[in-house]
Protein backbone atom coordinates (compact mmCIF):
# COMPACT_ATOMS: atom_id res chain seq x y z
CA UNK A 1 0.00 0.00 0.00
CA UNK A 2 2.68 2.41 0.61
CA UNK A 3 4.31 2.10 -2.64
CA UNK A 4 0.83 2.08 -4.84
CA UNK A 5 -0.29 5.55 -2.82
CA UNK A 6 2.88 7.22 -4.35
CA UNK A 7 2.30 5.69 -7.95
CA UNK A 8 -1.48 6.87 -7.63
CA UNK A 9 -0.79 10.15 -7.23
CA UNK A 10 2.12 10.13 -9.84
CA UNK A 11 -0.50 9.03 -12.17
CA UNK A 12 -3.11 11.51 -11.39
CA UNK A 13 -0.09 14.06 -11.59
CA UNK A 14 0.38 13.18 -14.53
CA UNK A 15 -3.33 13.26 -16.29
CA UNK A 16 -3.62 16.39 -14.97
CA UNK A 17 -0.11 17.50 -16.59
CA UNK A 18 -1.56 16.13 -19.94
CA UNK A 19 -5.29 17.57 -19.37
CA UNK A 20 -3.62 20.83 -19.33
CA UNK A 21 -1.61 20.14 -22.21
CA UNK A 22 -4.27 19.10 -24.84
CA UNK A 23 -6.09 22.47 -23.57
CA UNK A 24 -3.37 24.44 -23.94
CA UNK A 25 -2.97 22.80 -27.76
CA UNK A 26 -6.66 23.26 -28.55
CA UNK A 27 -6.39 27.05 -27.70
CA UNK A 28 -3.43 27.52 -29.21
CA UNK A 29 -4.71 26.38 -32.55
CA UNK A 30 -7.78 28.37 -32.18
CA UNK A 31 -6.07 31.55 -31.83
CA UNK A 32 -4.01 30.48 -34.92
CA UNK A 33 -7.39 29.73 -36.82
CA UNK A 34 -8.60 33.19 -36.01
CA UNK A 35 -5.41 34.92 -36.57
CA UNK A 36 -4.52 33.22 -39.95
CA UNK A 37 -7.73 34.19 -41.19
CA UNK A 38 -7.22 37.68 -40.18
CA UNK A 39 -3.87 38.19 -41.21
CA UNK A 40 -4.78 36.84 -44.66
CA UNK A 41 -8.13 38.90 -45.27
CA UNK A 42 -5.47 42.07 -44.47
CA UNK A 43 -2.61 40.79 -47.39
CA UNK A 44 -4.74 39.70 -49.77
CA UNK A 45 -6.93 43.08 -49.05
CA UNK A 46 -3.87 45.11 -49.07
CA UNK A 47 -1.83 43.44 -51.99
CA UNK A 48 -5.07 44.12 -54.28
CA UNK A 49 -4.68 47.98 -53.39
CA UNK A 50 -1.00 47.75 -53.64
CA UNK A 51 -0.67 45.53 -56.93
CA UNK A 52 -3.27 48.26 -58.53
CA UNK A 53 -1.11 51.48 -57.51
CA UNK A 54 2.81 49.77 -58.42
CA UNK A 55 4.55 48.40 -60.59
CA UNK A 56 5.66 45.19 -61.53
CA UNK A 57 9.71 46.22 -60.94
CA UNK A 58 8.74 47.53 -57.23
CA UNK A 59 7.35 44.04 -56.56
CA UNK A 60 10.01 42.02 -57.86
CA UNK A 61 12.18 44.07 -55.61
CA UNK A 62 9.71 43.47 -52.75
CA UNK A 63 10.42 39.23 -53.47
CA UNK A 64 13.98 40.06 -53.50
CA UNK A 65 13.87 41.35 -50.16
CA UNK A 66 11.59 38.52 -48.71
CA UNK A 67 14.00 36.06 -49.83
CA UNK A 68 17.45 38.31 -48.09
CA UNK A 69 14.58 38.59 -44.99
CA UNK A 70 14.05 34.42 -45.10
CA UNK A 71 16.99 33.51 -44.79
CA UNK A 72 18.17 36.76 -42.29
CA UNK A 73 15.95 34.92 -40.09
CA UNK A 74 17.47 31.93 -40.49
CA UNK A 75 20.75 33.07 -39.08
CA UNK A 76 18.61 35.35 -36.63
CA UNK A 77 17.47 32.21 -34.69
CA UNK A 78 20.01 29.48 -35.80
CA UNK A 79 17.66 27.12 -34.34
CA UNK A 80 18.20 28.66 -30.86
CA UNK A 81 14.51 28.61 -30.13
CA UNK A 82 14.12 25.21 -30.93
CA UNK A 83 16.88 24.53 -28.55
CA UNK A 84 15.28 25.97 -25.70
CA UNK A 85 12.20 24.72 -26.32
CA UNK A 86 13.19 21.03 -27.02
CA UNK A 87 15.20 20.77 -23.20
CA UNK A 88 13.37 18.98 -20.82
CA UNK A 89 14.91 21.24 -18.01
CA UNK A 90 16.04 24.95 -18.42
CA UNK A 91 18.84 26.60 -16.48
CA UNK A 92 19.16 30.70 -15.56
CA UNK A 93 22.45 30.03 -17.46
CA UNK A 94 20.51 28.70 -21.02
CA UNK A 95 18.09 31.62 -20.67
CA UNK A 96 21.00 33.92 -20.25
CA UNK A 97 23.28 32.34 -22.91
CA UNK A 98 20.42 32.02 -25.70
CA UNK A 99 19.49 36.18 -25.20
CA UNK A 100 23.41 36.89 -25.66
CA UNK A 101 23.47 34.06 -28.63
CA UNK A 102 20.34 36.07 -30.30
CA UNK A 103 21.85 39.39 -29.43
CA UNK A 104 25.37 38.36 -31.13
CA UNK A 105 23.65 36.85 -34.72
CA UNK A 106 21.54 39.34 -34.80
CA UNK A 107 24.18 42.35 -34.82
CA UNK A 108 25.98 39.92 -37.27
CA UNK A 109 23.01 40.04 -39.55
CA UNK A 110 22.12 43.58 -39.31
CA UNK A 111 26.20 44.08 -40.21
CA UNK A 112 26.42 41.87 -43.23
CA UNK A 113 22.98 43.34 -44.56
CA UNK A 114 24.09 46.89 -44.51
CA UNK A 115 27.54 46.36 -45.78
CA UNK A 116 26.44 43.74 -48.34
CA UNK A 117 23.56 46.18 -49.75
CA UNK A 118 25.47 47.62 -52.45
CA UNK A 119 27.07 44.29 -53.63
CA UNK A 120 23.54 42.29 -53.94
CA UNK A 121 21.76 45.84 -55.50
CA UNK A 122 25.07 45.67 -58.41
CA UNK A 123 24.40 41.90 -58.63
CA UNK A 124 20.74 41.88 -58.96
CA UNK A 125 20.53 45.31 -61.29
CA UNK A 126 18.40 46.63 -58.51
CA UNK A 127 19.79 50.39 -57.07
CA UNK A 128 16.93 50.68 -54.95
CA UNK A 129 17.65 47.29 -53.35
CA UNK A 130 20.20 48.51 -51.48
CA UNK A 131 18.30 51.10 -48.93
CA UNK A 132 15.79 48.34 -49.21
CA UNK A 133 18.02 45.65 -47.09
CA UNK A 134 19.36 48.68 -44.94
CA UNK A 135 15.72 49.59 -43.88
CA UNK A 136 15.67 46.15 -42.25
CA UNK A 137 18.41 45.94 -40.32
CA UNK A 138 17.00 47.42 -37.22
CA UNK A 139 13.98 45.16 -37.31
CA UNK A 140 16.05 42.06 -37.33
CA UNK A 141 17.72 43.74 -34.73
CA UNK A 142 14.50 43.59 -32.74
CA UNK A 143 13.76 40.16 -34.29
CA UNK A 144 17.04 38.90 -32.78
CA UNK A 145 16.78 40.45 -28.86
CA UNK A 146 12.95 38.53 -29.35
CA UNK A 147 14.01 35.40 -30.17
CA UNK A 148 14.31 34.00 -26.05
CA UNK A 149 11.12 35.74 -25.64
CA UNK A 150 9.57 34.10 -28.70
CA UNK A 151 10.96 30.47 -27.56
CA UNK A 152 9.30 31.15 -24.07
CA UNK A 153 6.20 31.97 -25.39
CA UNK A 154 6.51 28.30 -27.37
CA UNK A 155 7.30 26.84 -25.30
CA UNK A 156 4.53 27.27 -22.72
CA UNK A 157 2.03 27.26 -25.67
CA UNK A 158 0.84 31.00 -25.47
CA UNK A 159 0.32 30.97 -28.76
CA UNK A 160 -2.45 33.86 -28.40
CA UNK A 161 0.25 36.63 -27.84
CA UNK A 162 2.61 35.14 -30.93
CA UNK A 163 -0.94 34.76 -33.04
CA UNK A 164 -1.41 38.51 -31.86
CA UNK A 165 1.67 40.02 -33.02
CA UNK A 166 0.88 38.02 -36.48
CA UNK A 167 -1.75 40.23 -36.52
CA UNK A 168 -0.09 43.06 -35.47
CA UNK A 169 2.78 42.81 -37.55
CA UNK A 170 0.44 42.23 -40.51
CA UNK A 171 -1.83 45.71 -40.15
CA UNK A 172 1.85 47.59 -39.65
CA UNK A 173 2.49 46.39 -42.89
CA UNK A 174 -0.17 47.02 -44.56
CA UNK A 175 -0.79 50.51 -43.08
CA UNK A 176 2.63 51.76 -43.30
CA UNK A 177 2.87 50.83 -47.12
CA UNK A 178 -0.33 51.88 -47.94
CA UNK A 179 0.69 55.25 -45.89
CA UNK A 180 4.51 55.78 -47.96
CA UNK A 181 2.48 54.73 -51.37
CA UNK A 182 -0.53 57.44 -50.26
CA UNK A 183 2.35 60.40 -49.16
CA UNK A 184 3.90 59.98 -52.47
CA UNK A 185 6.83 57.79 -51.52
CA UNK A 186 5.55 54.56 -53.76
CA UNK A 187 9.19 52.98 -54.31
CA UNK A 188 9.37 52.43 -50.24
CA UNK A 189 5.89 51.44 -49.64
CA UNK A 190 6.66 47.41 -49.98
CA UNK A 191 10.18 48.07 -48.24
CA UNK A 192 8.64 49.95 -45.51
CA UNK A 193 5.92 48.18 -44.74
CA UNK A 194 7.86 44.87 -44.44
CA UNK A 195 10.64 46.59 -42.31
CA UNK A 196 6.94 47.58 -39.71
CA UNK A 197 5.88 43.86 -40.24
CA UNK A 198 9.27 42.80 -38.46
CA UNK A 199 9.21 46.10 -36.19
CA UNK A 200 6.10 45.57 -34.78
CA UNK A 201 5.75 41.95 -34.92
CA UNK A 202 9.11 41.81 -32.64
CA UNK A 203 8.31 44.69 -30.14
CA UNK A 204 4.63 42.71 -29.86
CA UNK A 205 6.71 39.59 -28.95
CA UNK A 206 8.78 41.36 -26.18
CA UNK A 207 6.15 42.81 -24.36
CA UNK A 208 3.85 39.58 -24.18
CA UNK A 209 7.72 37.70 -23.23
CA UNK A 210 8.05 39.16 -20.58
CA UNK A 211 11.41 40.79 -19.32
CA UNK A 212 14.70 38.78 -20.62
CA UNK A 213 16.78 36.71 -18.69
CA UNK A 214 20.18 38.28 -19.36
CA UNK A 215 22.29 36.85 -17.40
CA UNK A 216 26.08 35.54 -17.53
CA UNK A 217 26.67 33.55 -20.26
CA UNK A 218 28.18 30.35 -19.61
CA UNK A 219 30.47 27.97 -21.82
CA UNK A 220 28.55 24.42 -20.93
CA UNK A 221 25.33 26.40 -21.41
CA UNK A 222 26.20 27.33 -25.28
CA UNK A 223 27.60 24.21 -25.74
CA UNK A 224 24.70 22.43 -24.55
CA UNK A 225 21.99 25.03 -26.44
CA UNK A 226 24.74 24.75 -29.92
CA UNK A 227 24.66 21.18 -30.36
CA UNK A 228 21.26 21.05 -30.99
CA UNK A 229 20.94 24.66 -32.31
CA UNK A 230 23.57 23.42 -35.34
CA UNK A 231 21.43 21.16 -36.44
CA UNK A 232 18.26 22.96 -36.72
CA UNK A 233 20.10 25.59 -38.53
CA UNK A 234 21.20 23.37 -41.44
CA UNK A 235 18.22 21.35 -41.55
CA UNK A 236 16.21 24.82 -41.98
CA UNK A 237 18.75 26.38 -44.37
CA UNK A 238 18.68 23.31 -46.53
CA UNK A 239 15.10 23.09 -46.53
CA UNK A 240 15.33 26.81 -47.79
CA UNK A 241 17.57 25.73 -50.30
CA UNK A 242 15.37 23.42 -51.80
CA UNK A 243 11.93 25.03 -51.71
CA UNK A 244 13.59 28.09 -54.18
CA UNK A 245 16.19 26.13 -56.12
CA UNK A 246 13.34 25.21 -58.88
CA UNK A 247 11.82 28.39 -59.29
CA UNK A 248 15.58 29.75 -60.57
CA UNK A 249 16.71 26.64 -62.23
CA UNK A 250 12.91 26.95 -64.41
CA UNK A 251 13.57 30.28 -64.74
CA UNK A 252 16.92 29.80 -65.83
CA UNK A 253 16.54 27.03 -68.20
CA UNK A 254 12.72 27.74 -69.35
CA UNK A 255 11.93 31.19 -69.06
CA UNK A 256 10.24 33.14 -67.19
CA UNK A 257 6.56 32.08 -68.27
CA UNK A 258 7.06 28.89 -67.75
CA UNK A 259 8.09 29.94 -64.34
CA UNK A 260 5.08 32.01 -63.81
CA UNK A 261 2.75 28.91 -64.68
CA UNK A 262 5.00 26.55 -62.30
CA UNK A 263 4.50 29.09 -59.28
CA UNK A 264 0.94 29.75 -59.93
CA UNK A 265 0.42 25.75 -59.67
CA UNK A 266 2.91 25.28 -56.62
CA UNK A 267 1.29 27.88 -54.86
CA UNK A 268 -1.75 27.12 -55.10
CA UNK A 269 -1.49 23.50 -54.44
CA UNK A 270 0.48 24.67 -51.52
CA UNK A 271 -1.54 27.15 -49.80
CA UNK A 272 -3.82 24.69 -47.57
CA UNK A 273 -1.13 22.90 -46.65
CA UNK A 274 1.01 25.89 -45.77
CA UNK A 275 -2.07 27.51 -43.79
CA UNK A 276 -2.84 24.26 -42.29
CA UNK A 277 0.88 24.24 -40.72
CA UNK A 278 0.32 27.83 -39.35
CA UNK A 279 -2.66 27.01 -37.52
CA UNK A 280 -1.90 23.31 -36.09
CA UNK A 281 1.57 22.45 -37.45
CA UNK A 282 3.98 25.14 -35.40
CA UNK A 283 2.29 23.78 -32.58
CA UNK A 284 3.00 20.14 -32.31
CA UNK A 285 6.35 21.13 -31.96
CA UNK A 286 6.02 22.08 -28.45
CA UNK A 287 3.09 19.61 -27.68
CA UNK A 288 5.56 16.79 -28.67
CA UNK A 289 8.54 18.33 -26.86
CA UNK A 290 6.33 18.30 -23.39
CA UNK A 291 5.36 14.41 -24.90
CA UNK A 292 9.06 13.13 -25.49
CA UNK A 293 9.23 10.93 -22.65
CA UNK A 294 6.00 9.07 -22.91
CA UNK A 295 6.74 7.47 -26.32
CA UNK A 296 3.36 5.43 -26.58
CA UNK A 297 1.57 8.66 -26.14
CA UNK A 298 3.35 10.54 -28.20
CA UNK A 299 3.13 7.69 -30.78
CA UNK A 300 -0.72 7.92 -30.39
CA UNK A 301 -0.78 11.71 -31.19
CA UNK A 302 1.04 11.78 -33.95
CA UNK A 303 -1.07 9.05 -35.43
CA UNK A 304 -4.45 10.91 -34.80
CA UNK A 305 -2.76 14.08 -35.80
CA UNK A 306 -1.54 13.16 -39.06
CA UNK A 307 -5.33 11.47 -39.53
CA UNK A 308 -6.72 14.92 -39.19
CA UNK A 309 -4.27 16.33 -41.33
CA UNK A 310 -5.76 13.07 -44.15
CA UNK A 311 -9.13 14.81 -43.72
CA UNK A 312 -8.22 18.24 -44.70
CA UNK A 313 -5.40 17.76 -46.95
CA UNK A 314 -6.60 15.10 -49.17
CA UNK A 315 -9.57 16.17 -50.12
CA UNK A 316 -8.86 19.56 -51.46
CA UNK A 317 -5.64 18.66 -52.75
CA UNK A 318 -7.70 15.55 -54.88
CA UNK A 319 -10.43 17.93 -55.53
CA UNK A 320 -8.21 20.52 -56.67
CA UNK A 321 -6.15 19.04 -59.17
CA UNK A 322 -9.23 17.42 -60.88
CA UNK A 323 -10.94 20.62 -61.19
CA UNK A 324 -7.59 22.66 -61.95
CA UNK A 325 -8.53 24.08 -65.95
CA UNK A 326 -11.81 25.49 -64.84
CA UNK A 327 -10.45 26.51 -60.82
CA UNK A 328 -7.90 28.55 -62.81
CA UNK A 329 -9.45 29.70 -65.76
CA UNK A 330 -12.45 31.33 -63.39
CA UNK A 331 -10.36 32.58 -61.04
CA UNK A 332 -7.68 33.79 -62.97
CA UNK A 333 -8.66 34.00 -66.59
CA UNK A 334 -7.72 31.96 -69.66
CA UNK A 335 -4.26 33.14 -70.28
CA UNK A 336 -3.45 31.46 -67.29
CA UNK A 337 -4.87 27.66 -68.33
CA UNK A 338 -0.93 26.25 -69.29
CA UNK A 339 -0.70 26.32 -65.24
CA UNK A 340 -3.41 23.86 -65.12
CA UNK A 341 -1.17 20.29 -66.19
CA UNK A 342 1.77 21.22 -64.02
CA UNK A 343 -0.85 21.46 -61.22
CA UNK A 344 -2.04 17.93 -61.63
CA UNK A 345 0.87 16.68 -62.51
CA UNK A 346 2.22 18.29 -59.14
CA UNK A 347 -0.84 17.19 -57.12
CA UNK A 348 0.41 13.72 -56.53
CA UNK A 349 3.33 14.58 -54.49
CA UNK A 350 1.65 17.49 -52.49
CA UNK A 351 -0.94 15.10 -51.32
CA UNK A 352 1.53 13.53 -49.35
CA UNK A 353 4.11 16.64 -48.50
CA UNK A 354 0.54 17.50 -46.61
CA UNK A 355 0.71 14.92 -44.30
CA UNK A 356 4.48 15.13 -43.26
CA UNK A 357 3.63 18.56 -41.69
CA UNK A 358 4.69 16.83 -38.17
CA UNK A 359 7.29 14.95 -38.78
CA UNK A 360 9.68 17.99 -38.21
CA UNK A 361 8.56 18.25 -34.91
CA UNK A 362 8.78 14.26 -34.20
CA UNK A 363 12.54 14.96 -34.87
CA UNK A 364 13.12 17.57 -33.12
CA UNK A 365 11.31 16.36 -30.22
CA UNK A 366 13.38 13.04 -29.87
CA UNK A 367 16.57 15.01 -30.27
CA UNK A 368 17.08 14.02 -33.80
CA UNK A 369 16.88 17.20 -35.79
CA UNK A 370 19.77 15.85 -37.86
CA UNK A 371 16.91 13.55 -39.64
CA UNK A 372 15.24 17.28 -41.06
CA UNK A 373 18.94 18.02 -42.58
CA UNK A 374 19.10 14.29 -44.39
CA UNK A 375 15.48 14.14 -45.56
CA UNK A 376 15.92 18.13 -47.08
CA UNK A 377 19.42 17.78 -48.49
CA UNK A 378 18.95 14.34 -50.09
CA UNK A 379 15.68 16.63 -51.36
CA UNK A 380 17.78 19.41 -52.38
CA UNK A 381 19.80 17.04 -54.56
CA UNK A 382 17.43 15.34 -56.32
CA UNK A 383 15.42 18.45 -57.19
CA UNK A 384 18.80 19.74 -58.80
CA UNK A 385 19.00 16.57 -60.70
CA UNK A 386 15.40 16.55 -61.71
CA UNK A 387 15.16 19.91 -62.94
CA UNK A 388 18.08 19.45 -65.15
CA UNK A 389 17.56 15.77 -66.30
CA UNK A 390 13.98 16.90 -67.58
CA UNK A 391 13.95 20.34 -68.58
CA UNK A 392 15.03 19.38 -71.80
CA UNK A 393 11.58 17.24 -72.03
CA UNK A 394 9.37 20.93 -71.27
CA UNK A 395 7.68 22.05 -67.77
CA UNK A 396 4.86 19.04 -67.40
CA UNK A 397 8.12 16.70 -67.46
CA UNK A 398 9.49 19.09 -64.39
CA UNK A 399 6.43 19.29 -63.02
CA UNK A 400 6.36 15.36 -63.17
CA UNK A 401 9.46 14.65 -62.28
CA UNK A 402 9.04 17.36 -59.04
CA UNK A 403 6.01 15.68 -58.29
CA UNK A 404 7.92 12.09 -57.75
CA UNK A 405 10.94 13.82 -55.51
CA UNK A 406 8.29 15.11 -53.28
CA UNK A 407 6.42 11.53 -53.10
CA UNK A 408 9.94 9.73 -51.89
CA UNK A 409 10.88 12.23 -49.26
CA UNK A 410 7.49 12.27 -47.79
CA UNK A 411 7.15 8.51 -47.36
CA UNK A 412 11.22 8.50 -46.28
CA UNK A 413 10.58 11.05 -43.86
CA UNK A 414 7.35 9.72 -42.56
CA UNK A 415 8.91 6.45 -42.07
CA UNK A 416 11.66 8.07 -40.04
CA UNK A 417 9.32 9.36 -37.57
CA UNK A 418 7.69 6.13 -37.27
CA UNK A 419 10.93 4.49 -36.66
CA UNK A 420 11.60 7.46 -33.31
CA UNK A 421 7.66 6.10 -32.25
CA UNK A 422 8.59 2.69 -32.45
CA UNK A 423 5.29 2.75 -35.26
CA UNK A 424 5.11 0.54 -38.51
CA UNK A 425 4.04 2.63 -41.79
CA UNK A 426 1.00 0.45 -41.88
CA UNK A 427 -0.15 2.04 -38.76
CA UNK A 428 0.35 4.93 -40.03
CA UNK A 429 -1.39 4.14 -43.30
CA UNK A 430 -4.22 2.90 -41.23
CA UNK A 431 -4.42 6.57 -39.21
CA UNK A 432 -5.05 8.30 -42.90
CA UNK A 433 -7.35 5.26 -44.69
CA UNK A 434 -10.50 7.52 -43.38
CA UNK A 435 -9.11 10.59 -45.15
CA UNK A 436 -8.35 8.79 -48.33
CA UNK A 437 -11.67 7.39 -48.47
CA UNK A 438 -13.34 11.10 -47.90
CA UNK A 439 -10.82 12.31 -50.78
CA UNK A 440 -12.08 9.76 -53.14
CA UNK A 441 -15.45 10.25 -52.40
CA UNK A 442 -14.96 14.07 -52.64
CA UNK A 443 -13.20 13.56 -55.80
CA UNK A 444 -16.26 11.38 -57.09
CA UNK A 445 -18.42 14.52 -56.19
CA UNK A 446 -16.02 16.65 -58.53
CA UNK A 447 -15.89 14.92 -61.03
CA UNK A 448 -19.34 14.70 -61.16
CA UNK A 449 -19.97 18.65 -61.11
CA UNK A 450 -17.25 18.78 -63.76
CA UNK A 451 -19.58 16.59 -66.07
CA UNK A 452 -22.84 18.51 -65.16
CA UNK A 453 -21.13 21.77 -65.83
CA UNK A 454 -19.61 20.32 -69.47
CA UNK A 455 -23.38 18.95 -70.59
CA UNK A 456 -25.04 22.01 -69.74
CA UNK A 457 -21.99 24.70 -71.35
CA UNK A 458 -21.79 27.04 -68.06
CA UNK A 459 -19.44 29.30 -67.69
CA UNK A 460 -17.73 31.37 -64.87
CA UNK A 461 -19.08 31.75 -61.18
CA UNK A 462 -22.15 28.89 -62.16
CA UNK A 463 -19.28 26.33 -63.04
CA UNK A 464 -17.26 26.99 -60.54
CA UNK A 465 -20.34 26.34 -58.14
CA UNK A 466 -20.98 23.06 -59.62
CA UNK A 467 -17.64 22.17 -59.44
CA UNK A 468 -17.11 23.31 -55.28
CA UNK A 469 -20.79 22.46 -54.94
CA UNK A 470 -20.87 18.99 -54.65
CA UNK A 471 -17.39 18.27 -52.87
CA UNK A 472 -18.81 20.68 -50.10
CA UNK A 473 -21.84 18.76 -49.50
CA UNK A 474 -20.50 15.38 -49.11
CA UNK A 475 -17.39 16.57 -46.51
CA UNK A 476 -20.20 18.40 -44.38
CA UNK A 477 -22.04 15.12 -44.56
CA UNK A 478 -19.26 13.19 -43.67
CA UNK A 479 -17.19 15.42 -41.39
CA UNK A 480 -20.07 16.95 -39.56
CA UNK A 481 -19.36 15.51 -36.29
CA UNK A 482 -16.16 15.59 -36.50
CA UNK A 483 -15.87 19.40 -37.52
CA UNK A 484 -18.57 20.23 -34.25
CA UNK A 485 -16.33 18.12 -31.93
CA UNK A 486 -13.06 19.92 -33.29
CA UNK A 487 -15.19 22.92 -32.18
CA UNK A 488 -15.90 22.20 -28.71
CA UNK A 489 -12.02 21.32 -28.15
CA UNK A 490 -11.16 24.56 -29.71
CA UNK A 491 -13.95 26.65 -27.93
CA UNK A 492 -14.42 24.66 -24.44
CA UNK A 493 -13.49 26.29 -21.32
CA UNK A 494 -11.46 24.61 -18.54
CA UNK A 495 -11.48 20.74 -17.88
CA UNK A 496 -14.01 20.64 -20.77
CA UNK A 497 -11.54 21.00 -23.50
CA UNK A 498 -9.99 18.32 -25.02
CA UNK A 499 -7.37 18.31 -28.70
CA UNK A 500 -8.67 16.11 -30.84
CA UNK A 501 -5.34 14.34 -31.39
CA UNK A 502 -5.80 13.04 -27.80
CA UNK A 503 -9.03 11.64 -27.55
CA UNK A 504 -7.83 8.59 -28.13
CA UNK A 505 -5.48 8.79 -25.75
CA UNK A 506 -6.11 6.84 -22.56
Amino acid sequence: MTEQAPMAGADHEHAERNLWLWSAFARSVRDNMVAEFLVQALRIGGLVVLARALSPHDFGLFKILVVVSTFAMLVNEAGIPDALIQRRDLSPAHHATAWWMSIGLALLTSGVLWGGAPALAHLMKMPELREGMRLLCIPFLLEGAAVTANARLRRDLRFTALAAADVVGEVAFLGVALGLLWNGLPTWSLAGGLAARFGAHAVSVLIAGGKPRMGVPTSPAAHDLGHFAIKVLGGRTVDALAFNVDFILIGWLLGSSALGFYAMAWDLLRFVPDRVFRVAGRVTFPTFCHLQDQKDQLARAYLNFCGYLSRIILPIVLCAAIAAPELIKTIYGPKWLPAAVPMQLLSCGLLLVGLRLAIGSVYYAKNHPEFDFYIHAAGLVLVVITVFGLASSGLAAVSLGRSMVEALISIVGMWLSCLLLDIGLRDFVVSIIPGAGLALMCALAVAAGKITASACGTQGVATLLLLVGPPALVYCWRESSTAMRMFADAFGRGEAARIVVAQELP
